[in-house]
């Protein structure tokens, strides 16, 4: 009988775990000069991040700053929409437009830039 209440443990774990994946989207910020790109996991919450605190720690980082040309929509829902923005920075990603030039092809130093996404 301990089987049953096992199962049932173990399917409601899975079904949780499953439910917060669809609550997060993967955002790829690159560095199309260097070559460097990472992806991070951004809650889909409506929460303002910032760039620093999420890539600080990847590829794209260098010397405590984070440095990108461009961010790309890996893995989302069809209603997810992001903002990315900042000090002269505005650029919407969605299942539309899944990629944008932050400026114009530049590399940009983005420590003072946020990102929001939510689901709509």
């Amino acid at each position: 009988m301990k089987i049953p209440g096992l199962a049932v443990f173990v399917l409601s774990y899975l079904s949780t775990t499953a439910l917060a994946d669809t609550n997060k989207v993967t955002i790829q910020l690159a560095n199309d000069q260097s070559g460097a790109n990472a992806n991070v996991a951004v809650p889909t919450d409506g929460h303002k991040r910032s760039i620093k605190s999420l890539w600080g720690h990847t590829a794209v980082a260098k010397g405590g700053n984070v440095y990108a040309s461009s961010a790309q929509l890996v893995a989302f829902q069809q209603d997810t929409v992001c903002e990315i923005f900042g000090d002269n920075l505005h650029a919407e990603l969605n299942a539309r437009q899944t990629w944008v030039s932050l400026a114009g092809g530049k590399v940009i130093n983005l420590d003072h830039a946020y990102v929001v996404c939510d689901d709509v």
